[in-house]
This record gives C-alpha cells, structure tokens and sequence, in this order.
C-alpha cells in the first residue's frame, strides 16, 4: 500500500502537501466516484479466499463468530 501511495504522490506532487483534512476530503471524494463504477475495480484472489474461508466457518458452526452489532455493541457504537 505504502509503494502505491508514493507512486500517486510522484505523479500528483500537489497531494503530499495537502493537509490531513483535506487528504480525508479527497479520498472520500474519490471513494464516492469508485462507488458508482465498482465493477470495474480489480480484486485480490486472497482477500475473496479469505471470505469464503470465513463465510464456510460460519456456516460450519455459527455460534463461533460474532455478530457486527454485537463488536459495535462492545466497541461502545451503536
């Protein structure tokens, strides 16, 4: 990810001196653009592993993982 990033800061020099809100505000901008196009986004093979190894031990035994409400709930979010 970090190699990544250098790359788009030597191409957009301008990015790296932005300060931290407005990094924030850019990136939420660009996320709201990939979101209407995320079809077209590339996909890790490991990350779609990784789910469908997490999904198949739910389906297993789903008493072993633990609901989202649940992990906000102890987080203190609701």
């Amino acid at each position: 990810m970090i190699d990544l990033y250098l790359m788009i800061v030597e191409k957009i020099p301008a990015i790296g001196d932005l300060s931290a809100e407005d990094k924030y505000i850019l990136a939420n901008e660009l996320w709201a653009q990939i979101e209407t196009n995320e079809s077209s986004l590339p996909f890790d093979e490991t990350v779609v592993e990784l789910l469908e190894k997490r999904h198949q031990t739910y389906l297993a035994d789903p008493s072993k993982v633990t609901s989202w409400d649940t992990i906000k709930s102890k987080l203190g979010k609701s």
